[in-house]
């Protein structure tokens, strides 16, 4: 499906942020990609949506293939009609249009009858459809989310970016977007899941990278990143200082740390 090789970009030709990433995504697969802030998570969805134009930002070496077809340069209208559908950081719906017109919006592309997948989402989210009529800026944080994601699958993707869906909400909504996801995977669309939350993201994962300093510095399937020391002390925050076993499962809350990370040795 996809497949990111030696990607490096640099911006306004003089920061390199990414330097040398490699990913890759199956037919179907969900894959999470974890790092701290700055990592250059962000970086690689723009170059993957074809938006680094935006921010000053180039492709100088490597290549983005989706089944075979070269992302690199493309713009990203045509990279939307490939398959390529992004769920944005902070949800960024049309606060001012009706829940209705949100959905509607995110499908503009297809030319069809879009009723059937709308009688589906609004069966899967009945808040949804009690509020179609409403504006979207008066959903609470999940549902706006829960609006997004399924904005995003009225296009059909065959890759779908979420980036970020559990920022900012609580444990029960943040359990939601998980069902969600889920429920996404059974239709056979390939995820890639870039999360702070650690343990969400590979508990919904097959596998795993872990981004540091514009460098993929870890990687391997869920199960054996989640029992590898390293990757539990800096990413899950167990076996902290003193080998006190913290509670967060959120790496960004983590601030004393045991080792020194062994990829920076």
């Amino acid at each position: 499906m996809l497949r990111i090789a030696n990607l490096e970009v640099v911006y306004n030709r003089v920061a390199r942020v990414l330097n040398g990433v490699s990913i890759e995504v199956g037919d179907g697969e969900t894959v999470a990609l974890l790092g701290p802030n700055g990592a250059g998570k962000s970086t690689l969805l723009r170059a993957l949506t074809g938006l680094l134009s935006i921010h000053d930002g180039d492709i100088t070496k490597g290549s983005i293939t989706l089944a075979d077809t070269n992302l690199v340069g493309m713009p990203p209208e045509r990279i939307v009609k490939q398959g390529v559908v992004q769920v944005m950081e902070g949800r960024r719906i049309f606060i001012d249009l009706s829940v209705e017109d949100n959905l509607l919006a995110g499908a503009y592309s297809q030319r069809r009858d879009l009723s059937k997948e709308l009688a589906t989402i609004y069966a899967q989210f009945p808040r949804l459809q009690e509020r179609r009529k409403q504006l979207a800026g008066y959903l609470s944080g999940g549902e706006q989310q829960m609006l997004a994601i399924s904005r995003a699958l009225l296009t059909q993707p065959k890759l779908l970016l979420l980036d970020e869906p559990s920022l900012g909400l609580s444990p029960v909504m943040t359990r939601e977007v998980g069902k969600l996801i889920r429920q996404i995977q059974k239709r056979g669309i390939s995820i890639l899941l870039v999360e702070q939350n650690a343990a969400m993201a590979l508990n919904l994962a097959s596998r795993g990278y872990v981004l540091e300093s514009g460098k993929i510095v870890l990687d391997g399937d869920s199960q054996s990143l989640l029992e590898d020391p390293d990757f539990k002390e800096f990413y899950l925050g167990q076996g902290g200082r003193d080998g006190e076993q913290s509670t967060s499962t959120n790496f960004r809350d983590v601030k004393h740390y045991r080792r020194k990370r062994r990829w920076l040795s």
